[in-house]
């Protein structure tokens, strides 16, 4: 560790340096969240029957199904209403991913935080994906 007394204008210096880093932080986190809360995902199940879109903690904000529907079994329809809400929520964690790299960075201590909170929240990622 380095123990050399600072002079006023490089301790000057010094904290100018860390207050303006903390305002980039700041401001990046900011956009982060603003951008984060607008996000919606829409998916349909792979057998066109449901078409769901959630809001960015993944909470179901609207769900439609097809007339195929009439003639399908109620296992067949709680199947495909779980299996696209499955894929807009991973569309959600996906977008998410985007948004952190791009404002506070994926591999910062906010970032990582983030992500944590988001796979707390929406599940673990889907098979083979990190």
């Amino acid at each position: 560790m380095d123990r050399r007394v600072l002079g006023a204008d490089d301790a000057v210096a010094r904290l100018e340096e860390r207050r303006a880093a903390y305002e980039r932080t700041a401001a990046a986190t900011q956009e982060m969240a603003s951008r984060m809360q607008a996000l919606t995902a829409t998916a349909s199940d792979s057998n066109g029957l449901a078409t769901v879109t959630v809001d960015s903690g993944g909470g179901l904000l609207e769900a439609e199904f097809s007339a195929r529907i009439q003639r399908a079994v109620p296992e067949a329809v709680s199947r495909a209403l779980m299996e696209a809400l499955a894929e807009a929520k991973r569309r959600i964690a996906d977008q998410t991913q985007e948004i952190i790299a791009g404002t506070v960075g994926a591999d910062s201590e906010t970032g990582r935080a983030v992500a944590q909170s988001l796979r707390e929240r929406l599940g673990p990622p889907a098979e083979g994906r990190p």
